[in-house]
């Protein structure tokens, strides 16, 4: 489950401090700009898997274009995360479902993963 949201860095006298506009709680702070995209990512996936497993709504994505910063100092990047990676409970759960006969033929004849798509089903009806 791959999420992205935009952080801005703030380069200050000892390496960066990141945040998240997005998402209150996902701070951190890094000496070097390779750890901290490693650091944004871990404070991204801690706050958005606590989001998840405490029933609430994940944070709309800003478009990174829109948002303000001062350039002398900040700059903003796109920071990746695959939730799976964070979140507590993550083994499968059997589901029996029924589809039409019609389109479980054409979802077999395309090589249709039926446990990823309902997955996905779920996550986007329950904004995740």
């Amino acid at each position: 489950m791959l999420k992205i949201y935009p952080a801005i860095f703030e380069k200050d006298l000892t390496g960066y401090g990141i945040f998240f506009p997005d998402v209150e709680g996902a701070v951190t702070q890094a000496d070097t700009l390779n750890e901290g995209l490693e650091m944004a990512s871990d404070a991204l996936g801690i706050q958005l898997a606590w989001n998840i497993e405490n029933h609430l709504p994940l944070p709309d994505i800003s478009e990174i274009n829109q948002l303000s910063v001062d350039r002398t100092t900040q700059f903003a990047t796109l920071i990746s995360v695959d939730l799976t990676d964070y979140l507590q409970d993550t083994k499968a759960d059997k589901k029996t479902i029924k589809i039409p006969h019609w389109l479980n033929i054409r979802a077999e004849k395309a090589g249709v993963n039926f446990s990823k798509t309902m997955t996905e089903a779920l996550m986007d009806k329950l904004n995740i």
